[in-house]
């Protein structure tokens, strides 16, 4: 069976997340990449044209894709505080299962890029911040949310989920949406019993 280009392109974005994270972005050569995919070195540059480009087009591809659908939970015709508990829900369940190689490589190699492509990247990132900066400021306007400063509030939650890379177990006791719940539980009713 012959490989399409698509094809080729994301075997070789996969094998690049694999060997990122294994080896990090420094450890990892395009003959490292080239010999796990199985074709020759010179062949990757039909598809990608440096490795930056590449841990660029990785840490892109997530932050894009949540932007966009953070943007329609914000569109959403609900209550401030069930956009919250969906858009914290979405953004564990995005960056802590579907896009987890890619958030741990998003925060440990995005300084490997140059100013140009980091630039690029804050861009996005700043997008969805304050999509999520919205949705708080929204609750905080129609009285759901207790008046704190909602960008230290946005990144306070994003601070929290944002590491789950680090520590949370696919294979452990707890699903990632159970631990969703827990965060906002904590988020929206606080850490103290009244």
């Amino acid at each position: 069976m012959t490989t399409t280009s698509g094809e080729r392109y994301a075997e070789i974005i996969d094998t690049a997340i694999k060997l990122f994270r294994k080896k990090n972005y420094h450890g990892t050569s395009m003959q490292d990449i080239a010999e796990e995919v199985g074709i020759y070195r010179g062949s990757i540059y039909h598809y990608i044209n440096s490795k930056e480009e590449m841990l660029y087009h990785i840490v892109k591809r997530p932050v894009l894709k949540g932007f966009e659908s953070l943007k329609k939970i914000q569109e959403e015709d609900l209550p401030p505080i069930q956009k919250l508990r969906r858009a914290i829900e979405y953004h564990v369940r995005h960056y802590s299962m579907e896009h987890r190689a890619e958030l741990a490589i998003m925060l440990e190699d995005t300084k490997h890029l140059s100013e140009k492509y980091q630039k690029l990247i804050r861009e996005e990132l700043k997008k969805y911040e304050r999509t999520f900066l919205s949705i708080i400021k929204e609750g905080i306007q129609k009285g759901d949310i207790k008046e704190l400063d909602p960008k230290i509030v946005t990144f306070a939650i994003l601070g929290m989920t944002n590491w789950m890379y680090r520590w949370y177990a696919v294979d452990g006791i707890l699903s990632a949406n159970e631990v969703a719940d827990i965060f906002i539980d904590m988020i929206l009713n606080g850490l103290l019993v009244e």
